[in-house]
């Protein structure tokens, strides 16, 4: 009996289980327009409001950021654009390049601070303290994306149709 309900197209419980429910396209949309508005979000508000940029700007100073007078612009403006490529799925692999590279730096510049803070009693617990850091997951989420492109749901799909 279960044979053909497989056959006939409905789950078992061992397919769930070990294959998940289904609906990837929707989840992939889903996941990258929420990285991608975090992102847009995140670069408006260093860009236009005057407290959010001011902070922004001391803390490049505070982790002795070089060029401070170009990347207090620049990195909010990729934030931006690269979010906002990511959310619509628009040259999606181009621009979650820009905002890895980004994450990778405040990682290397900033976390250590905040994974020391945490005060790791092991090893174990300093790697969680790792894997808590948003930076590190957005990486790899950015890391998916640059691997896989943005998915059938997107512009860059649309893109490929007309381009052919």
């Amino acid at each position: 009996m279960a044979g053909i309900v497989a056959a006939q197209g409905h789950s078992t419980v061992r397919d769930i289980l070990l294959d998940g429910i289904g609906g990837t396209l929707p989840a992939i949309a889903a996941m990258r327009f929420a990285l991608g508005s975090f992102f847009v979000l995140s670069g408006v508000h260093k860009l236009t409001n005057k407290e959010r940029h001011k902070t922004f700007v001391e803390t490049l100073r505070g982790l002795g950021i070089p060029y401070i007078g170009i990347l207090q612009w620049f990195v909010p403006g990729v934030e931006f654009f690269g979010g906002l490529g990511v959310a619509v799925g628009f040259l999606t692999p181009l621009a979650a390049l820009g905002l890895l590279v980004i994450c990778s730096v405040a990682l290397l510049t900033s976390s250590p601070t905040v994974v020391a803070s945490y005060k790791p009693i092991d090893a174990a617990d300093r790697v969680d303290d790792w894997l808590y850091q948003p930076e590190l997951i957005y990486a790899l989420m950015l890391f998916y994306f640059i691997t896989a492109g943005a998915g059938p749901v997107s512009v860059d799909q649309l893109l490929k149709r007309w381009i052919g």
